[in-house]
C-alpha cells in the first residue's frame, strides 16, 4: 500500500511541474541579426533554463539552452565563436544584453 501512495506523490508532484511556466526565448538562425529577430520568440522546453545567442562571422544561432552549455562555453568550449547567455524570457533579441538577463561571454 505505501508503494502505491509513493507512486500517487510522484505522479502528483509530476503534474505540478509539468504546468510550471517556461522561458521564452528568440529561435532562429541567420547571417546578421535583423533577420534573425523576425523569426520570433517561442516558448522554450520546461528543462531549458537559458537563452543563447552564438554568433560567428557572417552567422547568428538564437535559442532555448541550457546554463550548463554556457558554463561550457565560458570555460573556453566554443569553438572560436562567441555565446552569450542569459536567463529571462526573450532575454537574447538583442546582442547588446538589453534583455534584463544575466549574460555570460566568451
Amino acid at each position: 500500500m505505501s508503494a502505491l501512495k509513493t507512486l500517487l506523490a510522484l505522479a502528483v508532484v509530476t503534474s505540478l511541474a509539468g504546468e510550471s511556466k517556461a522561458l521564452k526565448c528568440h529561435k532562429c538562425v541567420a547571417s546578421n541579426e535583423d533577420d534573425c529577430n523576425r523569426q520570433g520568440s517561442h516558448n522554450c522546453p520546461q528543462y531549458a533554463d537559458a537563452c543563447s545567442v552564438i554568433t560567428a562571422p557572417n552567422s547568428i544561432i538564437k535559442s532555448c539552452s541550457y546554463k550548463s552549455f554556457c558554463d561550457q562555453a565560458r570555460r573556453g568550449g566554443s569553438g572560436g565563436a562567441t555565446v552569450r547567455c542569459c536567463f529571462s524570457d526573450d532575454c537574447n533579441k538583442s546582442l547588446h544584453g538589453s534583455g534584463g538577463g544575466s549574460c555570460l561571454l566568451r
